[in-house]
């Protein structure tokens, strides 16, 4: 532990949980349901019995939970299946195609944290990889018009002999770590928490068009890089117990993080080559969060309810550029990148259940969420949520039994869930329009997503 107190250690532990950047997908919103296996069996519920430093994502006041010494890893292995569909049809042409791409990535995401109990105050401090989103979709095929080639190079024809169809390629990466300290201070059945989020957060992007045969580059394709971004956040909690029942309430602010960096377009205009500045900020969202649990004996029944609000930090998403870069659906150049996700705030409930067997401790929830993405804010670069979770989970308890040491393991599915596009979203425009003349085409799209997530945790207690 000394080590990661130390700043070779902090350097060395942030490459170690972020460098890969890899994305997570299929979650309520784009986080993980659960940050420990222990609450992972229970659908992602805060609460641990013998207190946790991982409860500081949900609500700093169950600190007060640990007693003496904690330390707690743990690793989330999510492997999703992502299956994307489109049609096309334009009746002017009687162009036709149909694509469908899957892609199944696995992510392994970690998470650990330490955390002291006295007789009233308790502190911990945690750091994990929260979540991310991304895409890796190859060779869709897509009409493609000459225009900007023939202006850039007058006599050129790319296309010969490819009935004006090219392959569309996007892939982009989204990932986030927090690190947060918290402490809570107890009042006889009554404990408060606080905690401060430290946020850093990565983004790339890519989008490509090539030719049918993969060798020539064509242009209207971006690539960005963000810098490293840094931002703050708050969370606030209330627990209370009386015997066998204990009530808590949290909230945790919004953290406005911004995504400067690079962006290149792909051209044949020397004069249009290479790096813009990019402006653009993104907020990771507020959220709500209220549960109660109930001990009789060896059971213990766990509910709660969060409400994060996805409307205002993922309404939109704008880049602003320093020159006139971007290709619009209708052929010219903007200084803007506008994506539409137009998402919904999200209530989810989750509901655990625990028993405990001499040593072992058995564990079974659910958790269900309606998606927040709506059909004008569907495409691929942002993994489709899925809604309902289900979940089993396993404890070994060692060590002396006021302060148990454990390994857990659990396993959650998420069963798949399937949104559809609609007409006049940003992916709808640009690929229904065409230009030459100005019409539209019929062109339907949708996205599927299935996860399986393997959790795996240890956690040491001592006096």
């Amino acid at each position: 532990m000394k080590f990661f107190l130390q700043p070779a250690g902090w350097r060395t532990l942030v490459w170690l949980l972020l460098a890969p950047m890899y994305p997570a997908y299929g979650f309520h919103g784009i986080w993980l349901p659960a940050f420990g296996a222990d609450q992972a069996g229970l659908a992602g519920a805060f609460y641990s019995a013998y207190g946790s430093p991982l409860v500081l994502e949900e609500n700093p006041a169950l600190l007060g939970r640990i007693k003496g010494h904690s330390f707690q890893v743990s690793l989330a292995v999510n492997r999703a299946r992502i299956d994307y569909r489109d049609r096309y049809y334009d009746p002017a042409t009687g162009t036709f195609y149909s694509n469908q791409r899957e892609f199944k990535p696995i992510a392994p995401l970690p998470a650990l944290g330490y955390g002291y109990g006295g007789d009233r105050w308790a502190f911990g401090v945690a750091v994990y990889v929260q979540g991310g989103g991304g895409a890796d979709f190859q060779n869709l095929l897509r009409p493609y018009t000459e225009t900007e080639v023939k202006a850039e190079r007058p006599g050129t024809d790319v296309l010969e002999g490819q009935n004006n169809l090219a392959l569309e390629n996007v892939q982009a990466r989204f990932a986030l770590l927090k690190l947060t300290p918290g402490l809570s201070y107890r009042w006889g059945s009554l404990t408060l928490g606080l905690a401060l989020d430290m946020v850093h957060a990565k983004k790339k992007l890519d989008r490509h068009y090539t030719r049918l045969d993969g060798l020539v580059l064509l242009p209207g394709g971006i690539h960005y890089r963000s810098d490293p971004a840094y931002a703050l956040g708050a969370k606030a909690g209330l627990s209370w117990e009386d015997g066998p029942l204990a009530i808590a309430v949290s909230f945790i602010s919004s953290s406005r993080f911004y995504l400067d960096g690079r962006l290149r377009t792909d051209t044949y205009d020397i004069q249009q080559a290479g790096n813009a500045s990019v402006s653009r900020y993104m907020e990771w969202p507020a959220r709500f969060v209220a549960g109660m649990e109930y001990r009789m004996g060896e059971y213990r029944l766990v509910f709660d309810v969060s409400h994060t609000l996805w409307s205002h930090s993922m309404h939109s998403l704008l880049f602003t550029l320093d020159e006139t870069k971007v290709l619009t659906p209708l052929g010219s150049r903007s200084p803007y990148l506008r994506m539409n996700l137009l998402w919904k705030d999200q209530t989810v409930i989750s509901l655990g259940l625990e028993r405990t067997l001499d040593d072992l401790v058995l564990r079974a929830g659910y958790s269900y969420g309606p998606t927040v993405q709506t059909e004008q804010g569907v495409n691929p670069l942002l993994g489709t949520t899925v809604e309902h979770h289900i979940t089993m989970g396993l404890g070994w308890m060692i060590g002396e039994s006021g302060t148990p040491s454990s390994f857990d393991v659990a396993l959650q599915y998420s069963l798949p869930h399937t949104v559809r596009g609609a007409p006049l979203s940003d992916w709808w425009l640009g690929h229904a329009v065409q230009t030459e003349p100005l019409r539209a085409a019929f062109f339907e799209y949708e996205k599927t997503t299935e996860v399986l997530t393997l959790y795996l945790g240890l956690t040491l207690r001592w006096e």
